[in-house]
């Protein structure tokens, strides 16, 4: 790949992404194949200021050897070491940039279902605190993608290079731009405006309609949207996702109804999932089905009582890069960029005007916001998909029609 482009997205994540600040340090997690990105991000991240920067690696394959030759107890254990990695990370206000591991989901060897949603859920308990201060934007954190070979040719086609995907990514990061960091101010700015929009409508309903949904979600009146760029409680705004398309909020926790099928693969316990059609009452989930990967719902509806609620719905134009790119990316990253979705899973307080003084999972689930290990993304938008807002005042407001805003 092109070393100056490499070097400018590696700039554009640490300086519009986590936004660095000097003197502060950095985490990166990565896979085997997208290491280099790992190191252009620590090489920036230097460049502007951290202080440190630690890179953990996630191997796939090298879980899927551990998931085979341990039992469930032995699959718990997480050493004491991280769990002083994470109070360092919160008391010193780490950032924090994944880069999504799409490079390595394509190689590596079996995982185990079932150890796999164990051994996940237990590693989330350990770094509960820390994943709880990410969710409530207390901590700078930025999700990102890097193309890799296996991944080109998975999106491309048998012929694809890592240069070729690199060309087709470079619209939707906006790194195309003459100044990329300005573009992203600029797109920041525009996705705010959708927000302040939709939050001027006082929405206490959406109703979502396709030929393969039928469904309503409703929303508490502390509910807000919230788009572009996240905010520290010091005021410092951060990218959460590069690329980001979305408008989202969240919704209340008992309040949806109907039946929803996702339009996109989604990978769920690292495993993918096809055409999953969810049927809600009183805001749960009560019965499911898949094209491809029930058994992999059916694990993670095991996990606990929040995956089977909604913790965020986001709205997305289907006019973004992505969408016209006409590419499925299998990384939710992407694909959760092209279509409007819904999250099972832990809620964003941050969407809840009283969200900063919930600070116990009781009084967040009596605001009606969800709580859970996971939050796992599912696109369900289409170019057929019409949604219409009912404001508590009782009008009906069509606020996108064929998967595209009507302002």
């Amino acid at each position: 790949m092109n070393q100056k482009l490499l070097d400018t997205y590696a700039d554009l994540v640490i300086r519009k992404g986590i936004n660095l600040q000097k003197n502060r340090s950095v985490a990166i997690m990565t896979g085997p194949g997208t290491y280099y990105f790992a190191r252009a991000l620590s090489k920036s991240a230097y460049r502007h200021g951290a202080l440190f920067v630690q890179v953990l690696l996630d191997d796939l394959d090298v879980l899927s050897e551990r998931l085979q030759n341990q039992d469930e107890e032995q699959l718990k254990h997480n050493p004491a070491f991280i769990r002083a990695l994470d109070y360092e990370m919160c008391a010193e206000q780490w950032s924090y940039i994944r880069i999504d591991s799409t490079e390595d989901r394509l190689d590596h060897g079996p995982l185990d279902q079932q150890k796999n949603q164990l051994y996940g859920t237990a590693k989330r308990e350990f770094s509960a605190t820390r994943f709880k201060k990410t969710m409530r934007h207390e901590l700078p954190w930025c999700v990102v993608c890097a193309p890799g070979p296996r991944w080109a040719r998975q999106v491309l086609g048998e012929n694809a290079t890592t240069a070729d995907l690199m060309e087709v990514l470079k619209p939707i990061l906006l790194l195309d731009q003459e100044d990329p960091l300005a573009a992203w101010d600029a797109h920041g700015a525009m996705l705010q405006a959708r927000q302040a929009r939709l939050n001027s409508l006082h929405i206490d309903t959406l109703h979502y309609k396709s030929p393969v949904t039928d469904f309503t979600i409703g929303f508490t009146e502390h509910a807000r949207f919230l788009g572009g760029s996240e905010t520290l409680p010091d005021g410092t705004p951060f990218f959460a996702n590069l690329p980001t398309e979305e408008i989202f909020t969240t919704p209340d926790r008992m309040r949806a109804s109907g039946y929803i099928t996702t339009t996109r693969p989604v990978t769920v316990l690292n495993s993918r999932t096809e055409e999953v059609r969810l049927v809600f009452e009183h805001g749960r989930v009560v019965d499911y089905s898949a094209k491809v990967g029930k058994d992999v719902m059916d694990a993670f509806f095991s996990i606990d009582e929040g995956t089977r609620r909604i913790g965020e719905c986001a709205l997305v134009d289907e006019s973004s890069p992505i969408a016209k790119s006409g590419l499925v990316f299998d990384s939710i990253l992407i694909d959760e960029n092209a279509s409007c979705h819904i999250a099972l899973g832990d809620g964003y307080p941050t969407c809840l005007t009283q969200g900063k003084s919930l600070t116990t999972e009781e009084g967040l689930i009596a605001a009606g916001c969800n709580t859970s290990l996971m939050h796992v993304d599912f696109m369900v938008g289409s170019k057929d998909m019409t949604i219409t807002a009912r404001t508590r005042e009782g009008m009906d407001v069509q606020i996108m029609k064929n998967g595209l805003f009507t302002f």
